[in-house]
């Protein structure tokens, strides 16, 4: 898959990073429900993050293409979203 590459975001953030954090934390929360399903466990699974996060996802993904799109919101902002729905 091609995945153009921009100069003009701060180096102190890294949307790759953050895409990885994303998908690492889906998997997570997919095994948990994946085994909630198959052993039948009964544990609370929250699927208002699994939304959020994938839509975080979308728009850091089109965020790393067009660093104008969504421009009232900056990457740094973004991430302090991720960060949090990280540790829900």
């Amino acid at each position: 898959m091609l995945s153009p590459r921009l100069t003009n975001i701060a180096a102190s953030t890294s949307i790759p990073a953050l895409l990885t954090d994303i998908d690492l934390k889906l998997m997570e929360l997919a095994n948990d429900l994946y085994n909630n399903v198959v052993f039948s466990l009964n544990r609370q699974i929250n699927s208002v993050a699994i939304n959020d996060l994938l839509n975080y996802k979308r728009i850091l993904r089109y965020k790393y293409c067009n660093s104008d799109y969504a421009s009232p919101f900056t990457v740094e902002m973004i991430a302090s979203r991720v960060k949090l729905l990280n540790y829900k």
